[in-house]
């Protein structure tokens, strides 16, 4: 008898402990908490700290949501991510994507534009051409003329150098192009015995911004049809004094760029021509004096260096959860949280309300270092975006081809074949 008291006990808080689990999984309005889950690409050194932070905040501040965060290795391994999740039924609610992905990501996933989300999710339906630029606003939009994401990271390639090592060399000014990047490498490496250069190599980005300092490009569209042009000659001769630092002066360093960030901070390496959404992260690790310059041009070329950087495109399938993103997102835009969130990354601010702000001005006056990036911004291009399907194999094929190129093998070569494969994509 005891134990069947015992057993219509546990049925009982068995039952009560369901009712309670299924109102807190419910997506309606009883006061439960929507949890949604933000993907991102920003590691410890590069504005992890500051999302964690943020996000950390807003849940404090809205104790009816929880936002999850969720690091991926790269804009590209993102997209890798979200196919599988997608492909399993897991959706997350809110993913950075890249400018790059700006063709292959709307063709192959569902998502609600920023326009239809603060519409019909938010109090606040004319929050886009509130708070965005125009040409802010075409950062994230695709070939079709539509508006993707919100336009959040907006960053540039800038060239990095340490002090210390250019004076041990007898240098005293950055180098202003590329012959003298070249010229630079070769003294630091014969008066110093250190590591000279890294281009960035986490994704293709710098190297189309040194492709197109000389003229030359990675895509061109001619009345709507796209075609891959980075065969041409301008690209092979800037791939050319690429290369030759690497196999033949044996100055640049064709490692990884997490590996490349290390050996900057460790004061092993004298250049580094990366985001300056890695500013912070070097300001706070690198323990010697710090100088940073503009891309580099080839000489008598101008400078034209591609945006950097994503937008936060609302992958979320539950009207709940788009309320909570909304927001969420509308919480990031705060001119407070973007100030935060450039000096957490070494981002330009997306909005002009935040660049006039009080508190962003104070932050560009105190850090000289943001200058580089923020005189470029007139210099800025589009990333390329190579359309429809064909975004994440491009990019591998030109990926491969500088792997091919920096390991030896013929330029025009692995150019032209590069060039053919990513054409043949678009046919």
């Amino acid at each position: 008898m005891k134990r069947n008291k015992i057993i219509m006990l546990i049925l009982s808080v068995s039952m009560l402990g369901g009712l309670l689990g299924g109102c807190g999984n419910s997506s309606d309005s009883k006061g439960e908490k929507v949890t949604i889950e933000y993907w991102h690409t920003n590691s410890e050194t590069r504005g992890g700290p500051t999302v964690e932070e943020q996000i950390k905040a807003f849940n404090e501040a809205n104790p009816d949501i929880e936002v999850i965060g969720r690091y991926n290795d790269g804009y590209d391994g993102l997209m890798q991510n979200l196919q599988a999740d997608a492909a399993a039924g897991n959706t997350p609610d809110l993913v950075q994507v890249s400018y790059s992905n700006l063709e292959y990501f709307p063709n192959n996933f569902s998502y609600t534009a920023p326009d239809e989300l603060m519409e019909n999710y938010s109090d606040n339906p004319e929050f886009i051409s509130d708070n965005f630029a125009e040409n802010i606003i075409s950062l994230g939009t695709d070939s079709q003329g539509d508006l993707v994401g919100f336009p959040y990271a907006v960053s540039n390639p800038i060239l990095y150098y340490n002090k210390d090592i250019l004076q041990e060399a007898g240098l005293t000014d950055a180098p202003e192009t590329w012959e003298e990047v070249k010229d630079y490498a070769l003294t630091i490496k014969e008066t110093t015995g250190k590591n000279a250069f890294h281009l960035q190599e986490n994704d293709t980005w710098a190297l189309q911004a040194l492709l197109e300092c000389n003229g030359g490009s990675f895509l061109t569209w001619t009345d709507g049809t796209p075609e891959c042009t980075i065969a041409d000659p301008a690209s092979a001769e800037a791939f050319q004094l690429y290369a030759d630092m690497t196999l033949n002066d044996k100055t640049s360093v064709h490692i990884s760029t997490d590996e490349a960030l290390q050996a900057f901070n460790a004061g092993e390496l004298a250049m580094l021509a990366s985001s300056c959404a890695n500013l912070a992260g070097i300001e706070e690790s690198a323990s010697f004096e710090i100088g940073t310059a503009p891309f580099p041009v080839f000489e008598g070329k101008e400078r034209a260096v591609p945006a950097g950087g994503c937008v936060l495109a609302v992958t979320s399938q539950d009207d709940e959860k788009k309320k909570a993103v909304a927001k969420f997102i509308e919480f990031l835009y705060e001119d407070d949280n973007l100030v935060d969130w450039v000096e957490g990354t070494g981002y330009v601010a997306p909005t002009d309300s935040a660049l006039n702000s009080d508190g962003m001005q104070q932050l560009l006056a105190e850090d000289s270092l943001r200058e580089a990036a923020s005189s470029q911004v007139e210099d800025i291009i589009p990333w390329a975006a190579f359309p429809g399907d064909s975004g994440l194999q491009a990019q591998q094929y030109i990926s491969d081809a500088r792997d091919q190129i920096l390991n030896g093998e013929d330029i025009n070569t692995a150019l032209t074949e590069c060039q053919n494969s990513i054409n043949a994509l678009f046919e």
